[in-house]
């Protein structure tokens, strides 16, 4: 009897990917903008898009961590009943 092992969401392999991409896209903007409001304004979102990606992709690890540790309980107590 084998078990179906949940797939991954294609959501958590590519949110962090894009909202990292959008962080960089507006940083590259503030290097490029001569206005000042703009630039302040594109650089602040750029810089806090790739702090929320780092968050992103630590709460995803922490969950697929998880869902490994609950496996390998289910694998040890199905080995330590027989």
């Amino acid at each position: 009897m084998s078990e179906r092992r949940p797939r991954p969401s294609l959501g958590l392999i590519v949110l962090p990917s894009i909202v990292s991409g959008v962080g960089v896209i507006l940083i590259l903007l503030a290097i490029i903008i001569d206005q000042d409001v703009a630039r302040a304004v594109c650089l602040s979102l750029g810089v806090i898009l790739l702090w929320l990606d780092f968050f992103i992709t630590m709460a995803i690890f922490r969950h697929t961590v998880r869902e490994i540790d609950d496996r390998l309980k289910r694998i040890e107590e199905r080995l330590s009943s027989r």
